[in-house]
């Protein structure tokens, strides 16, 4: 499968029946990625489950991986609005709590929707993708960032972005696969908790 570049929506629409019919697409894309991955489902395809033409859905979208796309920037924007809120309550005495409470809230996303595993997978699919992917990824660390700063005043800016960095790659790699057999497993959440928690604290420790 070539890379596609192209990944901009091309209509955000405006009028209710379109909004209703962009958000069909996208479900039903979420459903058949789900089911097939990326590979095993074409726009013909999720035209036919979102039951509107073919040319409906390349009014939004150029391909399927801007559909893809899509998907986890409103994935990742679910974390942004954790994480910006989580920041609110930094600092606090018993951040190993608060630590444990966020990884609750955000861990909720997977079990909620296994399909999330699905979008991460296929983001990995092209070149474009992948930097789309590298962008959101970003961004969730520099959220972390004002955190880890409350915790480890002693970093230099540099560490600290590496350290919201290994933060997030740990951090969605398990969760990812915490529903790898599409159903919650609420004990690899909790060793994400104990992993996070003793890094954390072997940073702070070291001046």
């Amino acid at each position: 499968m070539p890379d596609v570049p192209d990944l901009e929506v091309r209509h955000r629409p405006v009028q209710v029946r379109g909004r209703v019919r962009f958000e069909a697409i996208l479900r039903e894309a979420r459903a058949l990625l789900a089911e097939r991955g990326v590979d095993g489902f074409t726009i013909d395809d999720v035209a036919h489950r979102a039951d509107i033409p073919v040319g409906s859905v390349y009014q939004f979208f150029p391909n399927k991986y801007a559909i893809v796309a899509e998907l986890d920037a409103r994935d990742t924007q679910a974390l942004v609005e954790d994480l910006e809120a989580a920041a609110s309550r930094f600092p606090t005495e018993d951040w190993q709590a608060e630590t444990n409470h966020i990884i609750d809230i955000v861990a909720k996303h997977w079990a909620e929707d296994p399909s999330r595993r699905a979008v991460w997978l296929a983001m990995r699919s092209t070149a474009a993708t992948r930097t789309a992917a590298a962008a959101h990824f970003q961004r969730l660390a520099m959220l972390l960032e004002p955190i880890v700063a409350e915790l480890t005043p002693h970093l230099s800016a540099e560490r600290r972005r590496t350290v919201a960095e290994v933060i997030v790659e740990v951090g969605q790699s398990m969760l990812h696969f915490s529903v790898s057999d599409g159903q919650p497993r609420p004990a690899m959440v909790a060793e994400l908790k104990r992993m996070l928690r003793a890094y954390l604290r072997a940073v702070a420790l070291d001046a």
